[in-house]
């Protein structure tokens, strides 16, 4: 029966190294993929003169505000050193030391006018003479 503690033993310090090296490691979230199937983080592109580029804008009645880290500025405010001359749709107009610039929301989008209904040709009801 002594072999048996002695068993035990060679197992707990077999063990032991194991546990040391896991407790040192952080949990993973089981909900995230591995590391090694996560796509490389896109490099922000900065913009040409260097700041912040809009990317909201909230439509209250007529007044368009742009929202930028949860705060609503409006025309006049200050968008990092750029001041805000004016808020279209689908751009803000800014203005610096070398001029006024438009910043799209959504680069790379244009917008095309839709052609207007095309008048039906077929019978209604109210045509039906009765």
């Amino acid at each position: 029966m002594t072999i048996l503690p002695l068993i035990r033993t060679m197992a707990l310090a077999g063990l032991l190294p194991a546990a040391a090296s896991t407790a040192a490691e952080p949990l993973r979230d089981p909900m995230q993929p591995p590391a090694s199937a996560q796509p490389a983080p896109a490099a922000s592109a900065p913009g040409e003169r260097g700041d912040v580029a809009p990317r909201h804008i909230v439509v209250v009645g007529t007044t368009r505000q742009l929202v930028d880290q949860g705060h609503r500025l409006s025309v006049g405010d200050l968008l990092g050193d750029r001041r805000i001359e004016r808020i279209d749709d689908d751009a803000v107009w800014l203005r610096d030391a070398q001029g006024v610039q438009r910043v799209p929301l959504y680069p790379g989008v244009t917008r095309h006018a839709v052609p207007g209904p095309v008048p039906s040709h077929r019978q209604t009801t109210k045509d039906v003479p009765r």
